[in-house]
């Protein structure tokens, strides 16, 4: 028998019934690989990181598709396609889920909402044992085309640098979308942004009002705030399994933290998020806050106090002068952030996202301080640098890596006190070094 539509394939495998795949061709919905010892694909290696992100690519710009791992295809002289000729189930230890998620995330766009599932093989089978796993790609919005690999790749199988390519599903194969195609795309997409009667895309809401009601709920209208804001660009409702077992809820409520619930982060040892219109609200006042909208929009509030981003500063504080924001707290509050976003939420609206930071009322008196290099030793070390605005608002396209949109983040606060990113000590080159963060508190 064979499978003939992604319905019925998963059927068999939740059903335990991997028999009835074999004699599927692959196609335009399906492919199927064979596992050798590294894993279905070797993360390890630059190729191995490739393969994967075309692969997932490919079928976001066809219709959606399910890479399934287990089974041996091979085109015979009287087929067309490769076809399912054996199954050949493995190991879990094989496969890594959050490396191959943080792959995708890195080196796919825009972000795709890939999912993952593990299928046993039937108990008693006298020739074979182990599980099945499949990768469902869903298929990216017409408006949103084309998905892109951010890297090329060369014969001896190493990332290019400042390259990418756009590969496309095509039958049982990958295809990649000519240079000729590209050169036309871009110069239609440069001659509707400078025709007259353009339609340009509306940016990301700047959603004031969520700040508004987060900083209310904290009791901090009168508190300089440090905002964090994500936002996607076509929302589409309600977001699914935000309750459920193992949803958004449960991420928030047990969050994979770097120094544990009592450091700088946005999880709370003693409070559960509150349902909130659809959404979420976790609040640890006079201190942070999160706002999750239904439509999985985030909004973070970090008080710029000594009960936050001034922890520890007080003795470097000249009396009634500037209040000085610690080096160390706004890396690793910013950093976090962004590995709670970035790797949770954003994966659950496929499509574009904007992050934004707001600085709000940083110069009211006695006014908000930030310095070069790391938190000062002794206190004359070091040249604070007084911010220069109420009302610091700026965004960027979210890139999804952590380490990445805490740069830029980073590099627009930092230009609020007229300082460059490169003044922080846990910056290396255009990313949050995570380790040079975890050195500092060894």
């Amino acid at each position: 028998m064979a499978a003939d539509s992604m319905v019925q394939l998963v059927s068999y495998l939740a059903a335990q019934q991997p028999y009835e795949i074999v004699g599927t061709p692959e196609s335009e919905w399906v492919d199927f690989k064979s596992v050798p010892p590294e894993g279905p694909y070797d993360l390890s290696t630059d190729r191995g990181k490739f393969e994967l992100a075309k692969d997932v690519a490919a079928f976001s710009n066809a219709g959606g598709g399910l890479l399934v791992c287990g089974f041996k295809a091979k085109k015979k002289q009287t087929e067309l396609y490769e076809v399912a000729e054996k199954a050949t189930p493995f190991d879990k230890k094989l496969v890594d889920s959050t490396k191959y998620k943080d792959v995708i995330t890195e080196y796919v766009r825009p972000l795709l909402k890939v999912k993952f599932f593990w299928y046993d093989h039937p108990e008693g089978d006298p020739e074979v044992s182990g599980h099945y796993f499949v990768i469902e790609v869903p298929a990216l919005p017409e408006a949103d085309r084309w998905a892109m690999v951010t890297r090329g790749i060369t014969d001896n199988g190493q990332f290019i640098k400042n390259s990418w390519t756009v590969p496309i599903r095509n039958g049982d194969t990958t295809a990649f979308l000519p240079q000729d195609e590209v050169y036309r795309l871009l110069n239609d997409g440069l001659r509707a942004r400078r025709g007259a009667h353009a339609a340009v895309p509306a940016p990301a809401a700047d959603r004031g009002e969520a700040r508004e009601v987060l900083r209310a709920d904290l009791g901090m209208e009168e508190t300089p705030v440090l905002f964090f804001q994500s936002i996607p660009d076509r929302p589409r409702g309600l977001v699914p399994g935000m309750y459920a077992d193992g949803g958004l809820r449960d991420v928030l409520s047990n969050q994979d933290t770097l120094r544990g619930a009592h450091a700088f982060n946005w999880s709370s040892a003693y409070k559960r998020p509150e349902s909130r219109e659809g959404g979420f609200l976790l609040t640890d006042a006079p201190r942070r806050g999160l706002l999750v909208e239904s439509d999985g929009a985030v909004t973070g509030a970090a008080s710029a106090t000594a009960e936050m981003l001034g922890w520890a500063m007080e003795r470097y504080n000249d009396g009634g002068g500037a209040r000085r924001i610690s080096v160390f707290v706004l890396t690793e509050i910013t950093l976090e952030y962004f590995r709670l976003v970035d790797q949770h939420v954003l994966p659950l609206v496929d499509g574009v996202w904007t992050h934004r930071i707001v600085a709000a009322d940083f110069t009211r008196p006695p006014g908000r301080a930030l310095a070069s290099g790391d938190d000062p030793a002794f206190p004359f070390w070091g040249a604070p640098q007084l911010a220069t605005s109420d009302d610091w608002n700026h965004s960027w396209k979210a890139l999804g890596d952590p380490e990445r949109d805490a740069y830029e983040a980073l590099r627009h606060i930092y230009a609020l006190f007229g300082l460059d990113v490169t003044a922080n000590p846990f910056i290396d080159a255009d990313r949050v070094s995570t380790a040079k963060l975890l050195e500092k508190k060894k």
